[in-house]
């Protein structure tokens, strides 16, 4: 009698945290037209861009490490074009990861196309016969 007691409130115990911890993955898409308004259509589109940043939370609740910040995940997309000017087409998304029973991982993930300025090839004369 106490081995199926016990074997019970196991069970019970583990559907619990499994539930709590498990059960519910949440991916938030966010997208956005671009960083900045754009005023003209004189733009190339550099290339595609991604970055993230995350954070791990002990039993989904107490922080261990800071938030994940989507400024760092957009300069990270930047980071990787240095004549990039400004972002389009953006996606953001939040993917939450349970490790069970340890914790659970918040990442933020953002993929964006970088625009920057032509390039204009400037040929320079120097004067002859100087």
């Amino acid at each position: 009698m106490k081995l199926r007691i016990n074997i019970l409130f196991l069970l019970f115990c583990l559907t619990v945290f499994n539930a709590c911890l498990g059960a519910k993955l949440q991916k938030e898409i966010h997208l956005f037209d671009s960083a900045t308004i754009i005023r003209s259509n004189d733009y190339v589109i550099l290339g595609r861009g991604f970055g993230q940043d995350s954070a791990f939370y002990i039993l989904g609740m107490i922080p261990v490490t800071r938030e994940p910040n989507v400024e760092l995940a957009l300069s990270q997309v930047l980071e990787k074009y240095p004549e990039g000017k400004t972002l389009i087409n953006i996606q953001i998304q939040r993917i939450d990861k349970p490790y069970f029973p340890l914790g659970l991982v918040t990442i933020v993930s953002v993929s964006a196309d970088v625009v920057g300025s032509p390039k204009l090839e400037e040929v320079v004369e120097t004067p002859k016969g100087k």
